[in-house]
Formats: C-alpha cells, structure tokens, sequence
C-alpha cells in the first residue's frame, strides 16, 4: 500500500500521517471502518507480469475463453437479454455519440441534445404522459425519487408500495427514505397480482377523512407486475387515488407499452421503467437506464430531477435550437435540502434507447410486443403438460410467468438445467420452488421446445 501511494499519488508517509492527525485519524483503514474487516484484503493481490502487449492479449484471451455464452437464459424481473441491431451499434461507435457526459456548456453539443430531445419525445409518446427526464441511473432510482416527488408534491408522510414489486427495488426505495420522516407501507400481493379491490377501499377510506387528516402521499404499482401479471381496471384505482388527493405512480416494462394501454391514459401521475430493455445489452448488470416521466404540471415538473433538455429556433432564424430547459443538479449547492443527490445522468443509455426506438417505429415495437407475449403463452402452455409443474401459477401474464416445481429444490433445479444449456429463470423468495420464467426474441421456437424436454427430464 504505501508503495502505491508514494508511486501513484506521490504523498510520503509522513505527509499521509500529519493528513491523518489533523482529522483525527492514526491509520488510513480507519477512513473506511464501514467496510467489514472480512472484506479488507489482507494480503498482497498476485498479479503477474510485468508483460508485453501480446502476452498481455493472450493472458486476457486465456481468461474470457472461460466465460460460457452458449446457455439460453430464461430471465427477466426488468433486465433481460435481447436483439441489439447492427444499425444501432455502428451507429453507437461514433466519437461523437460514444461519451455519457455533455460539456459543462451543453449548448455546444447540438446534436446530443437533440439527440436526448427525441429520446424524451419518444418515451413521452410511449408512455402517454407529457414530461420525461434525461435520466436516472436504473428503474430502482426511478422508484426512489418517484417517492419522493410525490411526498414534496402533496406535502404528505406516507407512501404505499403495492406488490408484486421486484425485492431489489423496494430494497432500494427503502434505502431512499430510511432517513426522511416518511412511513413506507408495503401491500403483498393476491393471488400474484396487484389487490385492486383492497387498494381501492383503501384510498376511498382515506377521502372521506378531513383533507387536514389525510396522510398518504403516493402509491406505486407496477404494470405488468414483477410476476408478470396484469391486474384489472387500473383506471378504477387511479380515480380512487386522485379522490383521496394523492398521487400514483406506475412501472412498466416499456417494450409492454407496444400492446398495453400506456399509463398516463389511464391515470398515472408519474410512469417509471428501466431502459435497459431498450435496445441496451445487460453488460452483466449495467450501464442501466431508469426513465422518470411525469403529467404535465408547471409545480410538478420543479420537483424533477436529472434534466429536461427543451427545443426552440435560433435567434433571427427558425432553425432549431436545442438547450437544457431544467437542470436540478444542485445537490453540491443545496445539500439536504436540495431536490434529488443525483449528480450524473445515463445520456449513453438514452442516446441508445432513442436510437432503437427510432429502429424499431411505431410498427415494430408492437410486433416485438406480441411476439414476446406470444412466446411466453406458448413456453407456459407446453410447460403446463410436464408432471410436477404448475405454469403458470398466475394468469392473466405478459412475457413473464410464475411456475412452481414439485418435488425439487431451486439447487437441484439449476444444476440440471446448467448441465443441459439453460438458465431457468429467477428464484422467487418463499416456500418451494417457485421461479420467474421471462422470455425475449431471442429466444426461438426450438429454444422454448428443448427448455420444456429439459425440464420434463429433470422433473422426473
């Protein structure tokens, strides 16, 4: 460690202890005490070399040729493998597209704010709503100042999330409001879909308080769920939510939106997604994209964060113009006080998200939208004729769906799909073994057959 420093940072060790002293430290690893002492290398790493460039490329090649890219993955829950166009990775390449960041004068960038312009253009007409961000770093961000806004909004303590919600990102909503005076109430599932009926009592309870007594600020729900399943009449809870004076909230897959009704039309406040699912490769967990959009609204749209970037014409011209219309990047003047901590943006995401979109058209992304759905009936419809396996548990669905296996464990269960090529799903928390099976265009017809014969051999 300490030849790092003095080769890397050029500090001696007398310069890192009067650093030390000053802030009442006697060791550098006091610095990090909330890293669990397990975590902390102990010893020096073994790297080899120094090496050439060749031997560098071979030592890595050596490496990669581990990695197995011939299994057929059957996950989702609001990431999934998918088809990247050709189109859009050459077109991705290019120097002046291929960087997250604008200048620190962003008008100079014409053509990668027109570029976020359409983006937002885009998503807005997806999602039936008028205002869209650019952006947040994945769909849990999205969630956690989705919460937010609607507390600020509605000046209100409390907040309702409504299952089924993918674990990870209620995990991270609960890390957003740990520290704020605000109550996070989490509603279960029934039956593997939203409790319309119970929500609706619910919010029509709380309008008959006296506006003074009503606490609830905002309720999230996605749709589809995180089951994959579609509850009925949305608009219905809607109507009860805005009757109380509260807002709601809803998360899409936005490739759904191709055959789902988009939910500003019927009731959102706010809709939220992942923008992963938009022609950008899962990367083994990231860069993701979360999408914020919001009703237009001239208070609600101050209480964004991240940036909204606006068009207009030139001056003497009508030509178009584009700039950063809003930009709440204020945390480092603002502290605590200010609108969101988001200090960045995912541009690269969305400059790829606008792309594909523009790829796919209005047609496209409504036939890949029913050949998703398509696909997953099929896959749950032959998986119902293997013993022991209940597909799917929960109706009606989009491209996802639940299955239960009978008389194994998620262990065994994975060992033997790995063994014959396929990743069966995500494992579902509780009891048995219960598994989240999406499917994606790149899963063909045989794929979905050979999964089912693989899956009738190891049920037996």
């Amino acid at each position: 460690m300490t030849n790092y420093y003095e080769s890397y940072i050029g500090t001696s060790q007398q310069e890192r202890q009067d650093m030390l002293s000053q802030i009442g430290y006697t060791d550098i690893l006091e610095l990090f005490s909330d890293i669990p002492q397990s975590l902390i290398l102990k010893e020096s790493i073994d790297v080899p070399g120094p090496m050439s460039e060749p031997e560098l490329r071979r030592l890595f090649d050596k490496i990669s040729a581990k990695n197995d890219n011939s299994l057929i993955s059957f996950c989702g829950g609001g990431i999934r493998q998918q088809y990247i166009p050709a189109a859009l990775e050459e077109l991705m390449r290019r120097g002046e597209l291929y960087t997250a960041y604008t200048p620190y004068q962003p008008e100079i960038s014409q053509g990668m704010l027109q570029l976020l312009y359409e983006y937002q253009s885009m998503i807005a007409e997806l999602f039936g709503v008028e205002v869209v961000n650019a952006s947040m770093y994945d769909w849990g961000s999205a969630l956690g100042e989705a919460l937010l806004i609607m507390a600020r909004i509605t000046r209100r303590s409390k907040l309702i999330i409504a299952g089924p919600v993918s674990p990870n990102r209620i995990a991270v909503a609960q890390s957003y409001i740990k520290h704020l005076n605000l109550e996070l109430e989490i509603v279960p599932e029934i039956e593997g879909n939203i409790p319309v009926d119970l929500l609706i009592k619910y919010f029509e309870e709380e309008g008959r308080k006296d506006k003074k007594e009503r606490q609830i600020a905002g309720l999230y729900i996605e749709i589809p769920t995180f089951f994959g399943t579609l509850p009925d009449y949305p608009n219905k809870l809607c109507d009860a939510v805005h009757q109380a004076g509260s807002m709601i909230t809803i998360g899409v897959d936005p490739v759904s939106l191709g055959i789902l009704s988009p939910p500003g039309e019927y009731g959102a406040d706010l809709v939220i997604g992942e923008g992963q699912l938009l022609g950008n490769a899962p990367n083994s967990g990231g860069p993701l994209l979360g999408i914020l959009a919001v009703k237009y609204d001239k208070k609600w749209i101050r209480q964004i964060p991240g940036r909204i970037i606006g068009s207009t014409t030139e001056k003497d011209s009508d030509l178009p113009g584009y700039c950063v219309t809003l930009q709440t990047r204020e945390q480092h003047i603002r502290r605590e006080k200010a609108t969101s901590n988001i200090c960045t943006n995912q541009s690269i995401t969305a400059v790829n998200a606008a792309i594909y979109l523009s790829a796919l058209g209005k047609n496209g992304i409504i036939e890949l939208a029913q050949s998703l759905y398509d696909r997953a009936h099929y896959l749950a419809n032959e998986l119902s004729k293997v013993p022991s396996i209940i597909s799917p548990m929960y109706s009606p669905f989009f491209s996802e769906f639940v299955v239960e296996f009978s008389g194994i464990t998620h262990e065994q269960l994975e060992t033997r799909c790995l063994e014959r090529g396929f990743i069966p799903g995500i494992q579902l928390e509780g009891d048995g073994c219960r598994r989240l099976i999406s499917v994606s265009e790149l899963t063909i017809k045989s794929d979905l057959d050979n999964f089912v014969t693989t899956l009738s051999e190891v049920m037996q």
